[in-house]
């Protein structure tokens, strides 16, 4: 019989934005799942969001409980799922599901595996101390970088050798490189000229994301690079003060804002040059899927992008927040067709150590060690 293994999560959108990393990671898990070993869910502590219809769509359907960050019910709701699904495993994303999920899976006998997805810089001090408390009843935890590793150990309280590393990956075949019928369709999609020279990103329009600097390294590009396009996809909270910045700098006839998209393996084979602006990051997504897709990349030096990235060889990394070094670096990337080409070889050489399929076996064979304790 497959063992029961209850995935809970915090939210499956952040504001203004249709889904991030999390969501798109469940539907990329889910489908890689061992289903003669494992009966996987998926509950999230918050009403439903629009992300639930995307995963909905994905073939994976939502539990949704309804309740508010500190709601107690989160806590017997838990416990109930658990029983009722006989799961022995309770994975956890987020705070509060942390929190929870920790005492409930206490109670039900289930095994507690922590997932932290970045070192948040911005956690709250109540967390701190939550995790000081309930620390002995994590089994294990999942970091998916070195920084998000030590995170858990110097800011959580997360002993380091209940740890373990599993880096996210990208499904590869997905975003392999495309022809360049495939990239001239994507750029008329999207109203983006054939022969120009295309910078692009894809994220969420949030401030974790410093589209703000790649904008301000935009204009300092723009009588150096006068023929030079941006594309920039995603939705998010601050797409509309974004595309009033892109106007005020200049901008507005060369940078495109594509909003959500779904057909993202098309538009990474549109761009000649792919950008992380990123003021942190755990292991962004988008990073795979463009090595995946063999793009020259600049991304800044944060987290697991400086430890998956090796700056000249893979990628070209530059401190976040420096509208200047990141102009400096895409120029030299963008005006050299030689390095791009080099760049994006290595890129792509480098993507097969991160298959998100090896991510699923990894967390696999977390499960059965968890259980090998209990007597399996």
């Amino acid at each position: 019989m497959p063992v029961g293994v209850l995935h809970v999560c915090d939210k499956f959108g952040v504001r203004g934005s249709s889904i991030h990393g999390v969501s798109r990671l469940f539907s990329w898990w889910f489908a890689r799942f061992d289903t003669s070993r494992f009966d996987v869910g998926l509950v999230g502590l918050k009403s439903p969001e629009p992300a639930t219809r995307w995963l909905h769509e994905q073939g994976i359907p939502v539990r949704h409980l309804g309740r508010g960050r500190f709601d107690p019910r989160i806590l017997t709701d838990l416990v109930s799922l658990v029983r009722h699904r006989r799961a022995r495993i309770l994975h956890v994303h987020g705070y509060a599901a942390a929190d929870f999920g920790r005492v409930a899976a206490r109670m039900s006998g289930a095994k507690l595996v922590l997932h932290e997805h970045f070192a948040d810089p911005r956690m709250p001090a109540y967390q701190a101390l939550a995790d000081r408390l309930l620390a002995p009843l994590t089994d294990r935890a999942i970091a998916v970088s070195l920084s998000t590793r030590d995170f858990l150990v110097s800011k959580r309280s997360v002993p380091a050798e209940r740890i373990r590393l599993i880096w996210n990956g990208a499904p590869l075949g997905e975003f392999a490189p495309g022809g360049r019928d495939r990239a001239l369709a994507a750029r008329r999609e999207v109203g983006l000229p054939e022969e120009a020279l295309v910078i692009g990103t894809i994220g969420r329009l949030n401030a974790q994301k410093g589209h703000t600097h790649l904008l301000d390294a935009l204009a300092l590009l723009r009588t150096r690079l006068p023929d030079l396009w941006t594309l920039i996809v995603g939705d998010g909270d601050l797409m509309e003060s974004l595309k009033e910045q892109a106007a005020r700098l200049g901008l507005g006839d060369r940078v495109v804002f594509a909003g959500h998209r779904t057909d993202v393996p098309d538009l990474l084979a549109a761009l000649d040059v792919f950008c992380i602006s990123s003021l942190y990051e755990g292991t962004p997504l988008a990073l795979f899927e463009a090595m995946a897709a063999g793009r020259p990349i600049v991304s800044t030096a944060v987290d697991g992008c400086r430890e998956v990235l090796e700056d000249g060889v893979s990628g070209s990394l530059v401190p976040p927040a420096d509208a200047e070094a990141l102009a400096g670096a895409l120029e030299r990337v963008v005006t050299d067709a030689d390095l791009r080409g080099a760049l994006g070889r290595r890129a792509l050489e480098e993507s097969r150590r991160y298959d998100v399929q090896a991510c699923v076996e990894q967390m696999q064979a977390l499960y059965d060690q968890v259980l090998a304790e209990e007597g399996g």
